[in-house]
């Protein structure tokens, strides 16, 4: 595997590589050019820098004992077989600084005063150095001056050669440069190839989103650090926006289920309404006055059920939405337990149901509980109309209610019927799931309410189950986290 390092870790790795790389294949390279040009030296086929300032000497000497006739173009030929015909260039002046003859060229003017001053000294130009002889007769009297123009450079034994000296030193001082350019340029495309890949990915996953296709998965495979944290948060990226998909299409699809199911549960009421209607409307007189009394009965009933079904559809689109938020408040667990089995207990009157209520209370300090009570009342009352509903005349039904330190936990248990399927445990706070009892929708029960009583519940940072009692019966049962707030 791979060891990844960052990219500030791997940048200055690539950059002392470079350094390095290039340094020793300098050194190789100087060590050759040293070993050839010690080749050449050694076999007289390179002049050293000063090879023709080496010779100035003899030719010096030689103007001392042939002063007379090298001033005339008579001693021009002996001149020039002491004097290289490559590599130094001469002229021959007179006193006064009149050019006699000689291939060396002088940009300035000479005079009697100039030459003078110069004479026996080397004067340095541009691109040359002139020595400057002076010329005297046999009796010792000044008749002229040799000038002798040369260049402190190696230079090959054979001109022809020199374009290769040439190349040799150039190479020699600019071989550092041409190394590093190189390096940098291998090491470079190391170092793309690197991020190359991954990023390419991450163009492609890019494209792939774009066209609306998530089915697609993506590995950090750099060796580089934050590369493979970009890719790996990409992927992480599409996979949240894969399950997001998802959960909407769900959602939606469950939406969609909902109204289905919602037309269905309405259908029922608004056609038994339409056909009272109607039938009321063929009643004339005070014969059917107890007829229309008992139409107007079943039409109450059922724009009662209808009316809660929308209310319930209404709840369930306000809990869903991302805007919703609960709004707790302290409240005393005693007091409002207290308010509420009274309801209850009228409410259990008509069918002669025993509702009675259970608190135990384990803290050591009764502070006030802080939760949502209208919310609250809401999963209760869903809670306690389900048990009426499934709970047989002269039954029972208990609120028991207990608080610790850390959550209050509600149940509400009846002796009824309970669950009949294991199924239907598993599926009660599912919306519009009624079970298998015949009687649900004929009580008016449309599937919600345990549904409901859950996004109330879940709101809260709560759990909500139902089990079926031992002997009879069912318990569904929620607890609340003790908490300032809660999340939404």
């Amino acid at each position: 595997m791979t060891k990844q390092r960052s990219i500030k870790n791997t940048f200055a790795r690539h950059f002392v590589s470079i350094l390095a790389c290039s340094l020793l294949a300098t050194f190789i390279t100087w060590g050759i050019l040293v070993l050839l040009l010690g080749y050449l030296f050694n076999h007289d086929n390179l002049f050293p820098a000063n090879h023709y300032e080496a010779q100035i000497p003899v030719i010096s000497e030689y103007a001392k004992t042939q002063g007379d006739s090298i001033m005339s173009t008579q001693g021009q030929a002996g001149l020039e077989k002491v004097i290289p015909s490559q590599g130094i260039n001469y002229l021959v002046v007179s006193p006064a600084g009149e050019i006699l003859y000689g291939d060396l060229q002088i940009t300035e003017s000479l005079n009697r005063q100039k030459l003078l001053a110069r004479l026996n000294q080397t004067h340095s130009s541009l691109d040359q150095f002139v020595k400057y002889i002076p010329v005297m007769s046999r009796n010792g009297e000044f008749i002229g001056a040799l000038l002798l123009g040369y260049h402190l450079k190696v230079t090959a034994a054979n001109p022809a050669l020199n374009p290769i000296v040439t190349f040799g030193f150039l190479t020699f001082f600019l071989s550092p440069f041409l190394y590093i350019i190189l390096f940098t340029f291998i090491f470079g495309r190391r170092f793309s190839r690197m991020i190359n890949a991954p990023l390419q990915q991450l163009l492609q996953g890019a494209e792939m989103i774009k066209a609306q296709n998530l089915r697609f998965s993506m590995t950090g495979t750099s060796p580089i650090t934050e590369v493979n944290r970009l890719t790996n948060a990409f992927e992480d990226m599409r996979q949240e926006l894969e399950h997001s998909i998802e959960r909407e299409w769900r959602m939606e699809k469950e939406r969609s289920t909902m109204f289905a199911a919602l037309a269905h549960d309405l259908r029922t009421p608004l056609t038994i309404i339409q056909g009272h209607v109607e039938g009321m409307e063929q009643m004339e007189g005070e014969a059917y006055a107890d007829k229309r009394a008992q139409y107007l009965q079943v039409i109450r009933r059922n724009t009662i059920r209808a009316s809660k079904l929308l209310q319930d559809m209404n709840t369930i689109a306000e809990l869903e939405k991302m805007s919703f938020r609960l709004q707790p408040l302290p409240v005393d667990i005693e007091e409002f337990a207290d308010h509420k089995t009274v309801e209850y207990a009228a409410l259990c009157k008509d069918k002669n149901i025993t509702f009675d209520t259970e608190i135990n209370d384990y803290r050591t300090v009764n502070n006030p509980v802080i939760f949502d009570p209208y919310r609250i009342i809401q999963v209760l009352d869903n809670l306690v109309s389900n048990s009426i509903r499934y709970t047989p005349e002269a039954g029972r039904i208990q609120w028991r209610i207990e608080i610790t330190g850390q959550q209050v936990m509600m149940s509400i248990t009846d002796n009824g019927a309970g669950f009949a399927q294991p199924q239907d445990l598993q599926q009660a706070f599912k919306q519009f799931y009624q079970g298998n009892h015949s009687s649900s929708r004929q009580k008016g029960h449309s599937g919600l309410g345990l549904y409901i009583a859950k996004l109330l519940i879940q709101h809260h940072g709560g759990q909500i189950c139902a089990e079926n009692n031992p002997a009879c019966g069912a318990t569904v049962r929620f607890t609340l986290p003790l908490q300032d707030t809660y999340p939404n």
